[in-house]
């Protein structure tokens, strides 16, 4: 991967991000802020669809960025699962203790603040973020209790494409075939509907590795595309009919119409300005380490904000729509993950290395048990 092209998916993702945290800040500032997206309807109407297609743009960006790993580094199944454990793990249990710990502070202020959330009691709870630290909180045959954390439901989708290529990629034969049938069986219609959007994310590299556009006409094509992506969540607003069997925030035809566009817009973005990275590698070289640092809290503020922006709109200060408690909602925010989210991503390492540990012994007792099997009584 060419290094301005790896500088400006951080940056894409970064966006990506950035977007999400848009529309939970709306949700979570409306009250206070009332009159400032009164006088923004548009603002205040789109930015949903427009976190949707966020979501996509990361679906998009995660195939791709498969698809470079599994080329050229991460070749066996230890080393696969290894890195993708790390990367997961790192960010999505301190996430989910941040959880514990804000949601814990909000009910001492407000006992029954999260009754809708509590109301299948402990059990219902328990089972929320078992499935939410399983990844398997959006599957089709886990009982349907609301997330914890709205942007786990992500989560769901991005594990069950990595081990689908996995099976894909290391698997053979009928293996292959009925560890795909059983994944999909498993997580059912929503997440295989959206799956194309993941897939053509992982094709793209390997179009781009071997096709490049010319770069004027590259040019054309990415700036055509960067003004297309945004329309694609127009298809999520004209098409609502609900389908009871999907499982994502919206539930509608449009959500996965708005996916599929958002995706072919984005994979569009990526070929076209690969082909003329070469181009714009001095002027991305100039912000190579903010950008790099931006791409490395990106997923600790994809996971860390909502619960953050709920506690510091329950602990507000005592003018909730001044200018300071707008700050506190996004300063806390990025605070908190520039410190401690920013500590996280640096963990990876660590628990690749456990991963690995574990994984060689496993590999040894199996090893031990089908000795002790053939060793002649």
């Amino acid at each position: 991967m060419r290094r301005t092209t790896s500088l400006y998916l951080d940056l894409v993702r970064f966006s990506a991000a950035l977007t999400v945290f848009a529309e939970h800040l709306r949700e979570h500032s409306r009250n206070g802020f009332g009159a400032f997206w009164n006088n923004h309807p548009f603002l205040y109407s789109h930015l949903n669809p427009y976190s949707q297609t966020a979501v996509t743009v990361f679906f998009v960006l995660s195939g791709y960025v498969i698809a470079y790993v599994l080329a050229t580094r991460e070749d066996t199944p230890p080393e696969y699962a290894a890195s993708r454990f790390a990367r997961l793990s790192s960010v999505v249990i301190p996430s989910l203790l941040l959880i514990v710990v804000c949601n814990f502070l909000i009910e001492l202020r407000y006992p029954d603040a999260f009754w809708e959330f509590e109301s299948g009691g402990t059990s219902g709870v328990a089972l929320s973020y078992i499935g939410t630290a399983l990844f398997v909180n959006c599957f089709w045959l886990w009982p349907n209790i609301e997330i914890p954390n709205g942007p786990f439901w992500t989560l769901s989708f991005e594990v069950s494409y990595y081990i689908a290529i996995a099976i894909l990629f290391f698997m053979r034969g009928r293996t292959r075939v009925l560890g795909i049938l059983a994944l999909c069986l498993l997580a059912g219609p929503t997440i295989v509907l959206l799956a194309p959007t993941w897939l053509l994310g992982y094709a793209t590299y390997h179009i781009a590795r071997r096709w490049h556009l010319n770069p004027r006409l590259a040019v054309l094509f990415w700036t055509s595309s960067v003004v297309l992506l945004p329309f694609a969540a127009s298809l999520q607003l004209g098409y609502r009919q609900h389908l009871a069997f999907l499982r994502t925030p919206d539930q509608t035809v449009g959500e996965i119409l708005a996916a599929y566009a958002a995706a072919i817009c984005f994979a569009v973005n990526v070929m076209a300005f690969d082909s003329f990275a070469d181009r714009l590698e001095s002027l991305f070289a100039r912000f190579a380490r903010q950008v790099r640092w931006l791409g490395s809290v990106t997923f600790a503020l994809y996971l860390f904000h909502q619960p953050l922006l709920s506690l510091f709109t329950v602990y507000h200060l005592p003018d909730r729509s001044s200018l300071s408690q707008f700050v506190l909602l996004i300063g806390g925010t990025f605070l908190v993950v520039g410190t401690a989210g920013r500590f996280c991503e640096n963990m990876k390492g660590v628990y690749a290395r456990i991963f690995l540990a574990a994984w060689a012994l496993v590999a040894q007792r199996v090893a031990m048990v089908r000795w002790e099997a053939q060793k002649p009584t």
